[in-house]
Formats: C-alpha cells, structure tokens, sequence
C-alpha cells in the first residue's frame, strides 16, 4: 500500500490540525480548571497534553491560538494571570458534559453550570477540582512556550503537579486500572477512544535484551501469514532455542504454510515454548 506525502507548506492552520489530531491518536484529555485574576471560573477539554517527568512529576497541555484568528484562550489567559491550573481526567461517564464546557463560551461565563459538572475545592490553587472526575491534578505554572504567533500555532502550559486526587476504586491491587478509571482519548474529526473493556490490553516490556527480529530464520520473515506483531513476539524472546532439537507430534501439519497457521494460534494463545516448537519443525518442512 502507497503512502500519500503531505508538505506542511502545503496545507493551512485547520488542514494541518485535522492531520495531526487523526494521526496523533487516540490522544489523552485534559478537562482544564482555570480561574480568571476576576476570580471567574473556566473550564475546557484539551488533547494536545501530556506527562512529561515524575521528579518533580510535570504535565503540559496546549490551549493553542485559534486556527481561525490567531486570538487565545481564556483557559491561556488565566493560567498565565495566576500561574496555576487543574487538570482533570475525563471518563466515559462525564464525556457528554465535557463536550458542553468545549463550546465557545463568552469571557466571563463559568462553564460549571453550563455543563453540569461540579467544582470542588483544591488544597493548593485556587482553581477548582471536577467532582466528577476520577483522576486529577492540581498545578503550578513553571513555563509558557510559544511555537508560533499566527493561527493555530501552539501555547504549551507546562505546570508541575502540586497534589494528584485519585478516586479510590481506581486502584486495583495499587495500580490504577484503566477499567476503573474508564477514560476516553481524543481522535481526528468527532472520533473518541475509550480506554477501558475489550479495548484494553496488555504488551509486557522486553525483560533484558530480546534476541531481535534479525536472529530469526529468514524463512519465517518472507511468511505471507505470519505478521509483524507474530515475528515480534518471537523476537522479543530472551533466547534462541534449539530448533533442531525440536519433536514433531501427532497431528502437526506438514506443509509450511500449515505450520505458519498453527504458530500463529500458538502465539495468539499465549504459548511460546509451542510456537517456537512449531517454528523448529517449519525449518525441517
């Protein structure tokens, strides 16, 4: 399959942001609590954000200029004019209500009671914390970076977290699990991910040094059924067992085609020692 190459030279502020907010995906939400100097209330979803350290742990979203004016934010204006901020994880359940406090809003307008959610108190910064939310963090403005001045360009807020508030049921066995939390990422267009139920899996890291894509017989590369994601489990193995060694049973397949299929549900189940028994008897086919 081609690939179609796109020059950013090419392209306006909007058709550039649709490209990289379909690309760039799914991509975490910050529902931003932010106080004006007035002491009015904002509250607004970004998806340009993400964690950036843990010592100290620090956060940055992005409340860019708009594509159409060039004009900024409230939720820019206040954080700079206190320094301070709330970010606040967005779950399934509050996902509607998130989408209200997105709208255009007038200057001065709290978007708590336009959207139904609730302020709550923070320890450490006047903004207010989202009732609702599973998992939030209070913040202290450290660095504003301007990527830009016209329209669309990007206004990165980075804040070191103050205080994390956690929803209790979050936890589970300490960590926290995406069930639980429930949350939903941002996509292109009107598109959302949410992160929980069959969409969650997990891709333990490699443990020491795997023996690599390279090592693995040039047979099972040039398979048209095995897939990268195939070649990669076996490749991230700690070691290269001895195929020649390797005992055929009653019942395996004979041809290499045969054999590619069952190391695939091999491999699908979760049993390596039995795909890379299937894989010594591919290099005998």
């Amino acid at each position: 399959m081609s690939h179609r190459t796109i020059l950013p030279s090419d392209l306006g502020p909007t058709e550039a942001n649709a490209l990289l907010c379909g690309g760039v995906a799914p991509r975490p939400i910050a529902l931003a609590s932010t106080i004006s100097a007035a002491g009015v209330r904002n509250l607004s979803p970004f998806s340009f954000f993400n964690a950036f350290g843990s010592n100290p742990p620090t956060v940055a979203f992005a409340p860019n200029r708009r594509g159409r004016d060039g004009t900024v934010k409230h939720t820019y204006l206040n954080a700079v004019a206190t320094d301070e901020f709330v970010i606040a994880a967005v779950s399934h359940a509050m996902l509607q209500q998130m989408n209200v406090a997105s709208a255009e809003w007038p200057d001065g307008v709290d978007e708590f009671p336009k959207c139904g959610l609730t302020p709550v108190p923070a320890l450490f910064v006047e903004s207010a914390l989202v009732g609702e939310s599973p998992f939030q963090m209070e913040c202290r403005l450290k660095q504003v970076v301007e990527l830009g001045s016209g329209p669309g360009s990007g206004l990165m807020l980075i804040g070191e977290v103050l205080a994390f508030h956690v929803r209790e049921d979050c936890f589970v066995d300490g960590i926290l699990h995406p069930d639980a939390l429930d949350l939903v990422g941002r996509n292109g267009g009107a598109f959302y991910t949410r992160a929980s139920g069959p969409a969650v899996f997990q891709v333990p890291k490699p443990g020491g040094r795997p023996i690599g894509y390279d090592a693995l017989p040039e047979a099972l590369k040039q398979s048209r059924i095995l897939t990268g994601n195939d070649l990669g489990l076996l490749a991230n193995s700690p070691v290269l067992p001895d195929l020649s060694a390797m005992v055929r049973e009653p019942g395996d397949p004979v041809a290499p085609a045969g054999l590619d299929h069952v190391i695939r549900r091999a491999l699908a189940a979760g049993d390596l020692n039995e795909a890379w028994r299937l894989v010594g008897l591919r290099m005998k086919a």
